[in-house]
């Protein structure tokens, strides 16, 4: 998109592309992101997504990268917790990725993203990044507890704790409540997790 020198119209056309494609994909799966469909949804032409968005993977690709941006926003924006207190810190990213399974977007969204990634390698290329990326931002914060060990035997111990807290996605699909409404279901994963990071 970077490429495209696009007027204000053309922008809001772009915008108004890419969230119907994101509708499309919450309400039927990657399948269903074509730009015949994008363009019936939107009462335009086909050409007229073809033109901001040449190919199948770049339409997929800007709807992903929009979902992407939205979750950061939804669920990790500014910290709370005081920036001098690495547990606080460490607590609340965890409390955060714990929450997120409480919102059905972002359950929609990840299902779709794996599922689809097991046969389309762009689609795998960006769940990998996802899982690096959630991988080194509890790393790091895992490493500001100063817990004495070397780097090899806390990256285990932190994805060990991601199989845990990805485990969410199969527990939130039959137990919804246990994820929005149980406290005590949230502080028990809280403390299961700080006992992985910890190796106790």
């Amino acid at each position: 998109m970077e490429t495209l020198d696009v007027t204000r119209k053309g922008a809001e056309r772009i915008a108004a592309i890419v969230e119907a494609g994101s509708a499309a994909l919450l309400e039927e799966g990657f399948p269903s992101l074509t730009k015949r469909r994008i363009a019936k949804r939107l009462g335009i032409s086909h050409g007229n997504v073809s033109y901001y968005f040449p190919t199948r993977q770049s339409l997929w690709q800007a709807v992903m990268d929009h979902e992407i941006q939205e979750y950061y926003d939804r669920h990790h924006g500014s910290p709370n917790a005081d920036p001098e207190d690495a547990q606080a810190i460490f607590d609340e990213f965890v409390v955060r990725w714990i929450d997120e399974y409480d919102d059905p977007v972002v359950r929609i969204f990840f299902s779709h993203i794996i599922a689809t990634a097991e046969v389309n390698d762009s689609v795998a290329e960006v769940r990998d990044e996802l899982y690096e990326n959630f991988f080194k931002e509890l790393f790091d914060r895992a490493s500001a507890l100063n817990l004495g060990i070397d780097d090899n035997k806390l990256e285990q111990r932190v994805l060990e704790a991601m199989v845990v807290l990805e485990g969410l996605h199969a527990v939130s699909a039959f137990r919804p409540e246990l994820v929005g409404q149980s406290y005590e279901f949230k502080q028990r994963l809280l403390k299961r997790v700080n006992a992985i990071i910890r190796g106790e």
